[in-house]
């Protein structure tokens, strides 16, 4: 659960008064990130290529879910978050791109996302069924 905080820090009088206003609202992650820090994983996360899925998960907590962006373009999956912030002290613009080419035997018909309150964003495609079989061979006596 993510709760707005107070900007005055230090300050209990004002803490209390800025609880009592906005009564433990809860919002999501990234109301709560630290949108000033420039500091964005270079790699990607946790990643899975077993027999059953292919599934990738990157932290994109500095970027609200409309500033991501997944495209599929045969087997290269790209993955973009752009986030662009004005303010009368300047101007201020982040992003990244990841390219994940996915395994051959992955799905990719089934592709699926989702993204976490915590802001993990989670790809995954299962792998399609083996249709490999052995085939037997027969001998056949010449007359």
């Amino acid at each position: 659960m993510l709760l707005l905080r107070s900007p005055f820090s230090g300050s209990n009088a004002l803490d209390q008064l800025f609880d009592e206003m906005t009564g433990g609202v809860q919002l999501p992650y990234w109301r709560d990130a630290d949108h000033n820090s420039f500091n964005f994983s270079d790699t990607i996360g946790e990643v899975v290529n077993d027999d059953s899925k292919f599934s990738v998960q990157l932290d994109v907590s500095h970027f609200k879910p409309e500033d991501l962006k997944i495209q599929l373009d045969g087997r290269e999956l790209k993955i973009e978050g752009t986030q662009e912030t004005r303010t009368e002290h300047g101007y201020s613009k982040r992003s990244f791109s990841k390219m994940i080419l996915l395994p051959e035997d992955a799905d990719l018909t089934a592709l699926k996302s989702a993204i976490s309150n915590e802001g993990k964003l989670q790809i995954e495609a299962p792998k399609k069924a083996n249709t490999s079989r052995s085939i037997p061979i027969n001998f056949v006596a010449k007359h």
